[in-house]
């Protein structure tokens, strides 16, 4: 009776309390285990529920949707808003002009008046360069325009009429005989892979420096001559005799060009003599003197000094604009020696009819294989190129002289290319040529 403890009622209470408390967390999970109307926590929501819209991406900064997108935004801004969006918007691009499928767009920054595209899209011309559309409140300026989608292009802004320069948000540029163009590469644009360092180094070949004496000419003549790398052992070297060899050499690296097509092996290993006019407009235009010379004076030195091949299916000349005609001139009048010819965008019509009757008496005075094999290539924006006579529809006369090939039983080959007339045609043409030629005939 000592030992018993007696509560008081709110003591009774409390504890009552506490123990209903805990009963209730023992037993309500367990019941909602069970519950048939408890639904899981990852069950769907009702099929009756609104669903929640779904926000479309912002299209890609660098492509024609991503452009529209940019515009409109900016067309429905303030003036004072338009910089900042322009600023906003330049500085997302990788890559200027902006292209997709057959559009370009192409972007100015800067204060002016007036800015044009000028380029070979327009033959240069500035009456036919539209002016760009200036996004007010700016200073950005935009032109968009449909090409072939795998076309390649020169161009550069003119700016108030006067002052014409490269693009600046451009890195890709083209060079030429008055300093670089940049360039618009379309989407479809393949550049050739003789034109693109490879990863891995190659073998190169070498270029000396020689003169030669002529009687023909009545001058003394100087050309380099490129031999390709390693040492050559088996059968002679094929050869071709490059007329304006000094632009190959410092416009487009044409020894580098060399070196990787033969590593690609798309052409065999040859031997290029680069010749420097003294009077190209003389010696081009169909200048027996001058075909006399290259065939009767430097191909022996050559044949002589570097073992290149007396065949004339292996020996070749080459050239661009009337250097072009000079070598299908060449080759005409001395397929005795030149048994291939490349025209890259030469200039026919000058004097069509003398080349035409070439062409005729080599088919009436000789049997098919002493005929030359002619590869021609012409851009097809080349329809109003400048030269001394006036604008000159290169592409269209090219047409011309194939038709008369065709005739007169001349084995040809015309390559038309979404391109001006422009060092990027002739380079990336130059493989191409030299592997036509140096593979159709064993």
């Amino acid at each position: 009776a000592a030992d018993h403890v007696q509560l008081s009622p709110i003591t009774m209470r409390i504890l009552f309390l506490l123990a209903t408390v805990f009963c209730l967390c023992l037993v309500l999970p367990a019941c909602q285990a069970i519950n048939p109307l408890t639904l899981p926590t990852d069950t769907p929501a009702p099929a009756t529920a609104t669903p929640q819209p779904t926000a479309s991406p912002t299209p890609t900064a660098g492509t024609i949707a991503g452009f529209d997108d940019f515009l409109s935004r900016a067309e429905a801004s303030r003036p004072d808003q338009r910089q900042d969006l322009a600023n906003r918007y330049v500085g997302q691009l990788d890559q200027v002009p902006v292209t997709g499928g057959d559009e370009a767009v192409f972007l100015y920054r800067g204060a002016a008046q007036m800015v044009q595209v000028l380029g070979d899209m327009n033959n240069w011309d500035t009456s036919l360069a539209p002016p760009m559309t200036h996004l007010a409140g700016s200073d950005l300026w935009i032109w968009r325009s449909d090409f072939e989608s795998d076309a390649r292009l020169d161009y550069q802004f003119l700016v108030d009429g006067s002052e014409l320069g490269l693009d600046p948000l451009n890195p890709n540029t083209v060079p030429g005989p008055q300093g670089p163009n940049s360039e618009l590469r379309m989407p479809h644009y393949q550049t050739p892979p003789e034109l693109t360092s490879p990863a891995e180094q190659i073998p190169t070949g070498s270029v000396t420096l020689h003169t030669l004496d002529s009687q023909h000419l009545g001058q003394t003549r100087t050309f380099q001559i490129y031999e390709p790398p390693g040492q050559i052992v088996g059968q002679p070297l094929p050869s071709v005799y490059i007329n304006g060899g000094s632009d190959y050499l410092n416009l487009i690296d044409a020894t580098a060009i060399l070196d990787r097509l033969i590593a690609q092996r798309q052409i065999p290993p040859l031997v290029a003599v680069f010749i420097t006019p003294i009077n190209a407009a003389d010696e081009y235009s169909l200048n027996d003197e001058y075909a006399d010379f290259l065939a009767g004076e430097l191909v022996p030195y050559v044949r002589e000094k570097f073992g290149a091949s007396v065949d004339p299916a292996t020996t070749g000349v080459l050239g661009n604009s009337l250097g072009g005609v000079a070598a299908v001139h060449t080759a005409l009048t001395r397929s005795d020696v030149f048994g291939a010819a490349v025209a890259q965008s030469a200039r026919f019509g000058q004097d069509n009819e003398a080349l035409i009757r070439y062409a005729r008496r080599q088919r009436t005075g000789g049997i098919a294989s002493d005929l030359p094999l002619i590869y021609m290539v012409a851009g097809t924006y080349e329809t109003a190129v400048e030269g001394n006579n006036g604008p000159q529809n290169i592409l269209e006369a090219n047409r011309a002289m194939a038709e008369t090939f065709e005739s007169a039983g001349i084995g040809y080959r015309l390559d038309e290319r979404p391109e001006g007339h422009s060092w990027g045609l002739w380079r990336g043409s130059f493989g191409q040529a030299l592997s036509h030629l140096f593979k159709s005939r064993p």
